[in-house]
């Protein structure tokens, strides 16, 4: 099930509609330059073509919407990202790009923030608490809960 068939389920269908069409036209506008003029006129049209739809084809045409999004989702380019360091710009998804350096100075690929006093008890000698805590929850994923198999007890 799509991201656009799963809200469906949720939402009143004007909002169903009107999320898939925002989720389309984003895609399309990530597309090249040579097909987003077509594929935005072709979105619109087809939009506009089933406006007074009936109540039962909306679920249908919902459904078809979610297959074109999860489509485009593959073949869509990424966009590369924007960011400048003159401020804490965003990019299209919403996330910003920080670059910490001791110095302050920029490398031109983000914001820069200069680095401060880092603060871990972890000075080399014992095991840092981070990597420890990581290395569980990574055994506990790959289903490694406890060693009882290891000592013979079941």
């Amino acid at each position: 099930m799509s991201a656009a068939a799963a809200a469906a389920a949720a939402a009143t269908p004007r909002t169903t509609v009107l999320s898939t069409y925002r989720i389309l036209s984003r895609l399309v506008r990530c597309m090249p330059e040579s097909k987003q003029a077509p594929a935005l006129q072709e979105l619109r049209e087809g939009y506009r073509k089933n406006i007074s739809a009936p109540q039962d084809q909306v679920q249908d045409l919902i459904n078809e919407a979610g297959k074109k999004i999860a489509y485009l989702r593959i073949i869509t380019p990424k966009r590369e990202w924007t960011g400048s360091a003159a401020g804490a710009e965003r990019s299209e998804d919403g996330t910003t790009r920080w670059v910490y350096s001791s110095d302050g100075k920029s490398d031109g690929k983000g914001t820069v923030r200069k680095s401060g006093q880092v603060h871990s008890n972890w000075d080399g000698s014992n095991m840092d608490p981070c990597s420890v805590k990581r290395h569980n929850q990574q055994l506990k994923r790959a289903g490694f809960a406890n060693n009882l198999h290891a000592k013979g007890l079941f």
